[in-house]
């Protein structure tokens, strides 16, 4: 406590010493004598500081600093001090160590704070404690840094430098105090005119969340309590802006989401930088939905390491800049999906997210899905994520796919068989071996002619004057009939095939029967085929 008001007695004396060398400028001759210079200085410095010394205290009493925490809690400690929550506020002479650019025609000299500056943007307080909101360009303007992107934006460009108040201090800052009579300076933090608020430290530091010194140590694991910074307006609804959710606001996201009747804490060590904060215990497909989560590995998605968060969490919400159209740079805690094509993920004027009678969000695939599968319609991606995690989802709204290339047969007729393969371009191609009139082996070939919604039409051909060792091989030109295969699931199908006039004058008859997989072919059923041809085929 006493090292944190040395601190602030000495920022103060830095900041008024120079205003108090000014004063003296405009007195007498005689009052400029040095002897009495510095003892008019130092009794208006006392004068101040012995009313500082004495509300800092007042405020601030009990609290320690993340140093002291340290000594227990070392791990903790070294995890917080990795995460961003040390770094939503710094004062500009330590921010200027880290790799923080400034707004063009300012120095270090010019800033008394910095705001963020640690993964998604940055924005700077002048020394008087006014956002700066625009930079000494004759464009003005950019003064918020993009660290994703390495670009500079607007922030409240509209308002002139010296008018932009700081009151952000609560989510910021640990032990903030808002000054409700701002003109008051000593309400403001080192006497600060644009800074309308005093704190114990920048940052949030372990006591903003457990409370001050040894004696308090609070734990309260509510996701309520998170929500006290991680909110944005009502907790009820989700306030949107430029086709995005805001920034800073994943409780009502979660109050809105399928979690929101747990605790933050289940997922996140609260301690960690967030990438690194997910448990052990809350690992998406493992610890929950266990059962989806294997039924999902055995999809092409899960084979090219698309994660769960990817679709159910994706970048719906801008803290700083978007990174696409439909990308933002945070990731949503909604987690339903809807994937009615023509859904729209905000309200009429776009300035919330629309929520459903009971008061449930849900993000739309322009979000979940086109962001990676950018040359697709919305209606093409809505036939594979409907009803995406159902083990016996139907091939009707499909149609023939990838994923029924395979080994197929029917377990009453033993020796006979199908190989089907069916390309990204929805053709089909089968091989039958079966037996012929007489007993003796054969072997016929089919080729797609048409297809309509989960039947594909087949003209079906037989291999002739073929022997073992030719190297010319067999006829396979000789037309034998028709066909039909109908695939309802990725797991049943049936056929049918009839003979034309020559092959039945030989003893072949019609033949028709149920199907159902052997072995799968590796690929994954449905497998969505991202072209143009195959749209066109729908």
């Amino acid at each position: 406590m006493r090292q944190h008001q040395i601190a602030r007695i000495d920022e103060y004396t830095r900041l008024n010493i120079p205003k108090m060398e000014s004063v003296m400028n405009y007195l007498p001759a005689p009052v400029k004598s040095p002897f009495l210079r510095c003892g008019i200085a130092f009794i208006a410095i006392a004068a101040v500081l012995l009313t500082f010394s004495t509300a800092a205290a007042a405020q601030y009493r009990g609290y320690e600093g993340p140093e002291f925490c340290k000594q227990c809690h070392e791990d903790n400690y070294n995890e917080w001090k990795a995460s961003g929550h040390p770094y939503k506020l710094m004062k500009g002479e330590e921010a200027q160590f880290r790799p923080i650019p400034l707004p063009k025609g300012y120095d270090w000299d010019d800033i008394s704070y910095v705001i963020g500056g640690y993964k998604w943007k940055s924005r700077y307080m002048d020394n008087e404690g006014y956002i700066i909101t625009n930079d000494d360009t004759s464009q003005g303007g950019n003064t918020q840094y993009n660290y994703l992107t390495g670009q500079w934006s607007d922030y409240h460009a509209d308002e002139p430098n010296g008018t932009k108040p700081y009151n952000c201090g609560s989510c910021h800052t640990t032990a903030w105090i808002a000054n409700e009579n701002p003109e008051d300076l000593s309400g403001n933090q080192d006497g600060l005119p644009g800074l309308h608020g005093t704190f114990f430290a920048g940052g949030i530091q372990c006591e903003q969340c457990h409370g001050p010194g040894f004696d308090s140590m609070e734990v309260d694991s509510s996701a309520e309590f998170c929500g006290t910074c991680h909110i944005r307006g009502d907790a009820d609804t989700i306030p949107a802006s430029g086709g995005f959710i805001r920034h800073h606001e994943q409780y009502n996201e979660h109050l809105a989401g399928a979690h929101g009747s747990t605790e933050c804490v289940m997922c996140h060590d609260p301690h960690k930088k967030a990438e690194f904060s997910i448990k052990e215990t809350a690992q998406c497909g493992v610890s929950c939905h266990s059962s989806i989560g294997d039924s999902y590995a055995l999809t092409s998605m899960a084979d090219y390491g698309v994660e769960c968060k990817d679709c159910h969490m994706p970048y719906a919400t801008k803290s700083a800049q978007a990174l696409g159209p439909h990308q933002g740079d945070l990731q949503t805690h909604i987690f339903y999906i809807d994937t009615d094509p023509t859904a729209n993920m905000f309200t009429e004027d776009g300035s919330f997210v629309k929520l459903d009678d009971n008061g449930k969000a849900a993000v739309t695939m322009d979000f979940a899905c086109q962001r990676c599968h950018e040359t697709a319609s919305l209606d093409e991606l809505a036939l594979y994520a409907k009803d995406f995690h159902d083990e016996d989802k139907g091939l009707e709204d499909i149609g023939l796919d990838p994923g029924l290339t395979g080994t197929w047969w029917n377990e009453g007729k033993d020796g006979e068989g199908f190989l089907l393969e069916v390309d990204q371009n929805r053709f089909l191609y089968a091989s039958f071996y079966t037996y012929g009139p007489n007993g003796e082996q054969t072997w016929l070939v089919a080729a797609l002619d048409s297809a309509n919604g989960t039947t594909a039409n087949v003209t079906v051909f037989i291999p002739t004057g073929g022997t073992w060792g030719d190297p010319g091989g067999a006829d396979t030109g000789t037309q034998w009939g028709t066909g039909t295969f109908t695939f309802p699931t990725c797991t049943s199908g049936s056929f049918s095939f009839t003979p034309n006039q020559a092959m039945m004058a030989m003893g072949y008859t019609a033949q028709s029967y149920d199907l159902e997989r052997i072995l799968p072919s590796g690929i994954s059923c449905p497998t969505f085929t991202n072209n143009e041809m195959t749209a066109a085929m729908r």
